[in-house]
């Protein structure tokens, strides 16, 4: 493989013009604008071309901190019915200003607990909101939104301050019982199969949380399920195609577990570069048009392969599907 095979200018391209505009297809999800802002944005990171100008730079970031609820937490969109924080579009939000470089001294840390504790179920799940009616939205990707957001909602305090505002023994639990017979994990107890998307939150939570290591019997039953997921690239359920995002949600669930080894490195490399767009940005798979999502995905899966170095492209912490970095600016204590 050489770096000619591996379309940087295109995918600059494509992810320049998606911050600009979002793309029509996109337009629906306008809720969601703070998320395909991060895809953008981590895009850009990892290809080293993050360099917008000062001007752009504090227009991004001066928007993001105004979608921050009084009530704690970060809302979607500035079209939503009003500014009140949502657990994914928190997550993302965080992340878009450490990628922008802006200091955490902005973020209500209080608020911020007092919101993911609002959010928290009895069983241990975490809804989008805290006025979410029912608990049909409550699954594992939650859970990661919550469990990440209030590792940094934790960042420069000490003992038992470290609660994140929410009962992490419950979330921890709730996890757990995720776990399906197959060994994978589902979005919710009593769903019988396993995603793989699903997986790695619930992987990566446990990990942030200090609760994946010491448990044989899951590591061993996940690492197999997940082993299993590969047929050249990744899919995401036994009997479904390859897809891009899984090489991810896969592979970085593996990471979690310390089993990176087991990914057959060549031909999912080979199946992320026949997936890139001649227009930039990347598909599901080969022939698919590039959306923002596929394309920053695949951008992180190729980022924790060996080709990383040879592509030019940044280093990825897997858990937080962020740049080590970009981590740290998250919690690097406020004076």
């Amino acid at each position: 493989m050489s770096q000619s095979t591996f379309k940087r200018k295109a995918h600059k391209g494509f992810f320049t013009r998606c911050l600009q505009a979002l793309p029509s297809s996109a337009e629906a999800h306008d809720a969601n604008r703070i998320t395909i802002a991060f895809f953008c944005l981590g895009g850009l990171y990892l290809l080293g071309e993050l360099s917008p100008s000062d001007k752009d730079r504090q227009d991004w970031t001066e928007w993001i901190w105004s979608l921050q609820s009084p009530e704690g937490g970060f809302a979607g969109s500035p079209h939503a019915p009003k500014v009140q924080g949502h657990l994914p579009s928190t997550y993302t939000a965080l992340c878009c200003l450490a990628l922008l470089g802006s200091p955490m001294d902005r973020l209500d840390k209080p608020a911020l607990r007092r919101f993911l504790k609002s959010c928290q179920a009895e069983d241990g799940s975490f809804a989008p909101t805290p006025d979410t009616e029912g608990m049909f939205q409550n699954d594992a990707r939650m859970s990661y939104c919550a469990v990440v957001c209030g590792t940094v909602a934790d960042s420069g305090t000490e003992g038992e301050g470290r609660t994140g505002g929410f009962n992490k023994q419950k979330a921890a639990e709730y996890l757990r019982r995720c776990q399906t017979w197959e060994g994978g994990f589902a979005s919710r107890p009593g769903v019988v199969e396993a995603q793989g998307g699903m997986t790695y939150c619930a992987l990566s939570s446990l990990a942030l949380l200090g609760e994946l290591k010491g448990n044989t019997e899951l590591e061993e039953e996940a690492t197999r399920w997940l082993s299993q997921r590969q047929i050249g690239g990744f899919q995401g359920r036994p009997g479904k195609l390859e897809d891009v995002c899984y090489s991810f949600w896969c592979g970085g669930a593996l990471a979690a577990l310390g089993h990176s080894d087991l990914v057959n490195e060549e031909p999912n490399t080979a199946f992320l570069l026949n997936s890139q767009s001649p227009l930039g940005g990347f598909g599901k798979a080969p022939e698919d048009y590039p959306d923002p999502f596929h394309s920053y995905l695949a951008l992180t899966a190729l980022a924790m392969t060996p080709a990383r170095e040879q592509l030019g492209l940044a280093e990825i912490d897997p858990v937080w599907n962020l740049a080590p970095e970009m981590r740290d600016r998250l919690l690097k204590p406020v004076p």
